[in-house]
């Protein structure tokens, strides 16, 4: 048993939105994902070898890509962002 599997469930993107009552900026270009399906594919489809590369993720927002990245093995990520809400 790794330590990682004692920590607690993270929420759900949709509940961390509810709970900070948070909006997506129009000046900011946000638009946050909300289906984790959809980014699980994005991470597949760009057929990155995540155990062994460097990934530098910008704008991670709420950060549901974020979590799909580390879902498929990342070990180094990076995630740049401009909004101080994140």
């Amino acid at each position: 048993m790794s330590s990682l599997s004692k920590l607690p469930k993270l929420p759900s993107i949709r509940d961390l939105i509810r709970i900070y009552n948070l909006r997506a900026k129009q000046q900011l270009s946000q638009n946050f994902l909300m289906d984790k399906n959809i980014t699980d594919k994005i991470i597949t489809l760009a057929g990155l070898e995540l155990e062994k590369s460097l990934c530098v993720e910008v704008g991670p927002g709420p950060g549901l890509l974020t979590r799909s990245i580390l879902d498929k093995g990342a070990k180094n990520v990076v995630a740049v962002e401009k909004d101080p809400r994140f």
